[in-house]
Parts: structure tokens; C-alpha cells; sequence
């Protein structure tokens, strides 16, 4: 569910939930993240639908591909939980897994990123564009990728779908590394953080770069 509204805010707060967690609990943890990021490839999936046909033409056929690879490594990290992990072993957490203040940091980066995208769609160009959808990445790409989508008039079509997919790749690199600062130094997590991340980002650039030929 996280994964529907920012996997960025979703992942930060399953890592920092994970810092107890056991080595047989670390591949779980992990899984989720990795649901999390497939939820928001659809998420974006029906949100360009919904403003451009022409893009979501254009663009469907990478996001889907990315989020059959997210839920392949979620379905594969299930697979591998050890079996000597039991019901007893598992911490009861009642807590709310989406906490407000995290929502409120990325709450307020969301603003931030609306102007930054506005004025760079106004006074900077392509060249602007390209760069600002890697620096996007650095918090809830949503708000980016939906001003792109209200200037299809005056931005290339191609444009959108290229600085939308960097943007994603750029997104995804930053949640790798939120992940493993949040999880903490010397974490059970970090060989799944790297293994499920690396992984979804490798296969995003490889379709990037066909994109591009």
C-alpha cells in the first residue's frame, strides 16, 4: 500500500522498522521494499494514462517490464526465507508502518520539487529538464513527473518519457541508499539491499539505453 502513494517514504521507514531484525527476517524486509518499488511503477502506469494516452504509449511497456522484475525478486527473496524461521521468532509491531513525520518531511519535498520543476520547465529548457529528473530522484519523484505530464504542449513527448524514466532509475539509486543508511551500519540487510536493488536498477538502465538506440 506504501508503494502507492511514495515507496521513497514506504522504504525508509521498513528499514529503520528492520534494525532489530534477525538475519532469517532480513530477506523480508527486503521483499517488501522491493513490492513497494513494483506498486510504483503501476502507480505511475495510471497516472500517465490518465493525462496523456500518447505517453502512457510510449512509456507502458518499460514501466510494466520494470514491475514484473520488482515483484520476480519479491516472489524469489519469499522463496528464499530460511525454514527454520518461525511463527514464535516474528515481533508483533502494531505500530503504524507509514509514520506521519516522515510523511511530513516528504510532504514538504513535494512542494519543494513542484516549483523547482515548474520554473525549470519555464526557464531552462531540455538541458534543464534531463538534469533536474536525476536530482528529483533525491525525494517523491510524483510531483516531477506530473508537472512534465501538464506541459506535454510545450515539452516532446519523448522528452517526458525519457526524463520520467531517468528519474525513476535516479529515484530508485536513492532509495537503495536510504535503505542502507536506515537500516544501519553492519545491517543483516545490506547483501539483500544490493542484490534486489542492484537488480531493478541494472534491468531499468539496460531499457533505458534501448530506448535511446
Amino acid at each position: 500500500i506504501g508503494g502507492l502513494y511514495s515507496s521513497t517514504a514506504t522504504i525508509s521507514v521498513l528499514a529503520r522498522k528492520s534494525r532489530k531484525a534477525s538475519e532469517q527476517e532480513a530477506n523480508e524486509y527486503v521483499a517488501a521494499m522491493l513490492l513497494a518499488v513494483s506498486m510504483m511503477f503501476l502507480r505511475f502506469m495510471i497516472l500517465i494514462l490518465i493525462f496523456s494516452r500518447e505517453i502512457f504509449t510510449s512509456i507502458y511497456p518499460y514501466l510494466l517490464i520494470m514491475s514484473v522484475v520488482a515483484v520476480a525478486w519479491f516472489i524469489h527473496s519469499r522463496h528464499r526465507r530460511s525454514k527454520d524461521m518461525t511463527d514464535e521468532s516474528e515481533d508483533e509491531d502494531s505500530s503504524n508502518p507509514l509514520e506521519f513525520k516522515v510523511a511530513l518531511i516528504f510532504a514538504t519535498l513535494f512542494v519543494v520539487f513542484t516549483v523547482l520543476t515548474h520554473y525549470t520547465l519555464v526557464y531552462a529548457g531540455t538541458g534543464g529538464l534531463n538534469l533536474l529528473s536525476f536530482v528529483s530522484g533525491l525525494s517523491d519523484i510524483t510531483p516531477f513527473i506530473l508537472n512534465l505530464l501538464q506541459n506535454t504542449g510545450s515539452v516532446a513527448v519523448l522528452v517526458v518519457v525519457a526524463c520520467s524514466m531517468q528519474a525513476i532509475i535516479s529515484n530508485i539509486l536513492v532509495n537503495m541508499f536510504y535503505a542502507l543508511f536506515f537500516a544501519g551500519k553492519g545491517s543483516k540487510l545490506r547483501p539483500w539491499i544490493l542484490g534486489g536493488f542492484g537488480t531493478v536498477i541494472g534491468v531499468n538502465l539496460v531499457l533505458l539505453l534501448f530506448f535511446y538506440l
